[in-house]
């Protein structure tokens, strides 16, 4: 697709950036002695660590404080069977459905306790003050079905997914706590031939009321057959009874980050690499209902895997006053592996009243065609496609003395199109006990995926979204003790 030929020419920029930023950074310093007393000898703030135990400085605390706000908005577009053969459908085979947006309001609170010269420990709390998610109708999708969305395209009377608009209960709360040790292996400023290495150790615990599909009280109660408002004795319509849907995905996460720099006059170059490696953690009935079974194929969250390069500019700094000012230019690139996710159709779907999706599927079926083993309720959660996510952070940081530091700043990220539904009917890496096996089901090879809802999940009914453009403002202050 042309959206994701476009991301090519972007890719190779990070990759050449990341190069560049790593080349220099591994460069011997030719700072002289006049230029290395005018630098203050912490890095900015990608590479900084507190210390402790220091000469004339036996303890470090920082106290974080920030606000950030996030934008992540995209087209939701389903297959079809015939594309190009009727209003609305796409060539390439998928049909505008809706237009997603998610906003989010975060606190973000923090501290930095020093251990021993380059090594401290440090912990995050994001307190999520508002979390609203939507799913607006789009043009082409009101011109093939007002309601929106029908199990086949142009079956009159069969019960709908969900209907547009739709929009998600509003949510808050406390949803991680993370807790992490950071350490310089060297440090350009104790050691001006080298740059400033630094490794980050990362645990992230989800700690707050796990996400249930929950819809909005204002949206009213329709029936499943008809799709007709309910109404009560008095003929007003029927609200949806109002429901906690949490804030937390209830998974946790290792991330592991190894961070390069090195200052030359004024700018210091860097680039990093970031791995984050996360399970179902408190979450893992919703990730594997009905228990561990042979033929579920994806029970955890997708992996993460990101480079980052840039520089931070620095026009100006007063070592003596322990002042300065920095403007950070960065881009990243990252891939997402396929997994088990909260979608941005996780509520619609996690609420919907459709037969196709509300029965449970059985483990496996015997010769009569009759269910056997485990019943598997859907949730709302759904095998979402790899993906890939490009972009940039423009920041400008300033040390107003040397116990405040602010910083503010924004992201803007891409994510490519990718499919939302895509469980797989069969397990292929399941083996069945015997030509037999109940759980086999009609599958060539390996074992049925009870997961599977062949109305979202079949080619030809998948959701996917096509594209999407995240937007962060976030502004972020720190005291240094």
């Amino acid at each position: 697709m042309s959206s994701a030929r476009s991301t090519q020419p972007r890719g190779l920029l990070v990759a050449v950036l990341g190069g560049a930023a790593l080349a220099l950074a591994l460069a011997p310093a030719r700072a002289s002695a006049q230029e290395e007393l005018r630098l203050m000898n912490e890095p900015t703030s990608f590479t900084d660590v507190i210390d402790a135990f220091d000469e004339g400085d036996a303890f470090d605390l920082n106290v974080h404080v920030g606000f950030r706000r996030s934008r992540v908005a995209g087209t939701i577009q389903r297959e079809v069977n015939d594309a190009g053969a009727a209003s609305g459908r796409a060539a390439d085979g998928f049909r505008d459905v809706g237009d997603w947006e998610h906003v989010r309001n975060v606190l973000e609170l923090g501290v930095d306790v020093g251990l021993f010269r380059d090594v401290a420990l440090f912990g995050r709390l994001p307190l999520v003050l508002r979390d609203e998610r939507e799913v607006l109708r789009s043009g082409s999708a009101a011109e093939v079905d007002p309601l929106l969305v029908e199990r086949t395209p142009g079956a009159a009377g069969d019960p709908q997914l969900f209907y547009l608009p739709y929009q998600s209960a509003t949510r808050s709360g406390v949803s991680t706590v993370e807790l992490g040790l950071a350490a310089n292996l060297f440090n350009q400023g104790r050691r001006p031939s080298f740059p400033t290495w630094m490794m980050l150790f990362a645990l992230e615990l989800g700690i707050g009321d796990i996400m249930t599909p929950c819809t909005d009280g204002g949206v009213v109660q329709r029936d499943p057959g008809t799709g007709e408002p309910l109404v009560d004795a008095m003929g007003d319509p029927v609200p949806n009874q109002d429901c906690d849907g949490g804030v937390s995905e209830g998974t946790h996460a290792f991330r592991f980050e190894s961070r390069l720099s090195r200052r030359y006059r004024h700018a210091e170059v860097y680039s990093g690499l970031m791995f984050r490696f996360p399970w179902a953690g408190r979450a893992e009935d919703a990730f594997s209902p009905a228990g561990s079974l042979a033929g579920y194929q994806n029970t955890r969250p997708p992996i993460r895997g990101s480079l980052s390069a840039g520089v931070a500019l620095v026009p100006w700094e007063n070592r003596e006053t322990w002042q300065r000012f920095s403007v950070d230019l960065r881009g990243k690139a990252t891939y997402v592996s396929e997994g088990r996710d909260y979608s941005p159709l996780f509520d619609a779907l996690g609420t919907s009243q459709s037969p196709y999706l509300t029965d449970t599927q059985p483990e496996g079926y015997d010769a009569s065609g009759n269910q056997v083993g485990r019943q598997v309720a859907f949730n709302g959660l759904t095998d979402v496609q790899a993906h890939g996510e490009i972009g940039g952070t423009l920041a400008v940081e300033m040390q107003a003395a040397r116990y405040v530091r602010f910083r503010f700043g924004a992201n803007v990220m891409y994510v490519t199109p990718h499919l939302l539904t895509a469980t797989d009917g069969c397990n292929p890496n399941a083996s069945p006990e015997g030509d037999d096996d109940p759980r086999a089901g009609s599958c060539t090879e390996g074992l049925l995926n009870p997961a599977h809802r062949p109305v979202i999940d079949t080619p030809g009914q998948r959701f996917r979204l096509d594209g999407a453009v995240s937007f962060d403002l976030f502004v972020q202050a720190a005291a240094q003790f």
